[in-house]
């Protein structure tokens, strides 16, 4: 825990720097032509919005279901992040080449644009994340492309990349929904439970299973992960040396009724979109320990948790 957060404190320390280098060099000349190739770069990169009238006009309304709705209302956020996107840096181009006059905003963008930061009014319409630009374009454009094969196909993935998600616990509410009508039951006496597989490849996933979904994408911190022999189930365990976020085992996340949850052995573990915690908290699952192990104050001290992404 404490490796974790003076880690954090000297990226916070880093980037207070960066950012007032980079305010004293542009508050005596606004060089916005020097942010010209990288908007010709990213705007080549940028894929087209997502055809929402093509993918609600091939369902038919009694086939909806919570995995279909979240899908089309995932696709709905990542229109408006790729519209505002699209029209800031034609806004730019344009005041750039004397058409439009330059406007605050566009100075504002020059500038994260040049910086490698993403810039606020994209932060608004996107998602947590502490990820540089060019590392948070190319998680944009990878969540493009899950949202393409999910709601464009119409059927839930073998994995749902979790962390690609802009509401992740909409996603997992939509398990719970499915599991209740199914068994006809209120919402309110459901909870998800978590499984980690042994696998960590997501493409080793080749179907579905029998209750609920897979869902990879999460990182280990404050502690490691040790592998289950055959179908076992691992456990969590101490952090190892050199592993900071170590990637989690796909997951089957599926319903249960409340009564029947069972926390023997298991941690409480948050969830967080990101290393930053506070805000991004989005879920508490259940992480299985050596057996052995029944003190869950030791992973609370250790600041054990799940996270979204590795920054």
């Amino acid at each position: 825990a404490e490796v974790g957060f003076l880690t954090s404190q000297g990226i916070s320390i880093f980037k207070t720097v960066q950012g007032v280098s980079g305010s004293d060099a542009s508050a005596g000349v606004c060089d916005l032509a020097a942010s010209q190739p990288l908007i010709t770069k990213y705007m080549e990169d940028l894929p087209a919005d997502l055809d929402m009238l093509e993918f609600r006009s091939k369902v038919k309304e009694e086939d909806y279901t919570p995995y279909i709705i979240t899908s089309f209302q995932e696709s709905d956020r990542l229109n408006l992040l790729l519209q505002e996107i699209r029209n800031s840096m034609t806004e730019l181009e344009l005041g750039i080449s004397g058409q439009l006059n330059v406007t605050e905003g566009m100075e504002s963008l020059s500038e994260s644009l040049q910086l490698n930061r993403v810039n606020e009014a994209w932060q608004k319409l996107a998602y947590p994340s502490l990820k540089p630009l060019s590392a948070w374009f190319a998680d944009l454009i990878a969540r493009y492309e899950q949202l393409t094969q999910w709601a464009g196909g119409r059927e839930l993935l073998m994995s749902i990349w979790i962390s690609g998600l802009f509401n992740p616990m909409a996603f997992l509410t939509a398990v719970m929904q499915v599991t209740a009508r199914h068994e006809t039951l209120p919402l309110d006496y459901m909870t998800n439970r978590t499984r980690f597989l042994n696998t960590r490849d997501p493409l080793d996933i080749t179907s579905l299973p029998q209750h609920g979904v897979h869902i990879h994408g999460f990182f280990m911190e404050g502690a490691s992960w040790e592998d289950g022999k055959g179908d076992d189930e691992g456990y969590i365990a101490d952090s190892r040396m050199k592993e900071l976020y170590p990637v989690m085992p796909v997951a089957n996340v599926f319903s249960v009724q409340v009564e029947h949850m069972d926390w023997s052995h298991m941690y409480h573990c948050p969830v967080f979109m990101t290393s930053q915690r506070g805000g991004t908290y989005v879920v508490q699952v259940n992480a299985r320990m050596d057996p052995d192990d029944n003190d869950e104050g030791h992973w609370v001290l250790a600041g054990a948790a799940l996270l979204m992404s590795d920054d």
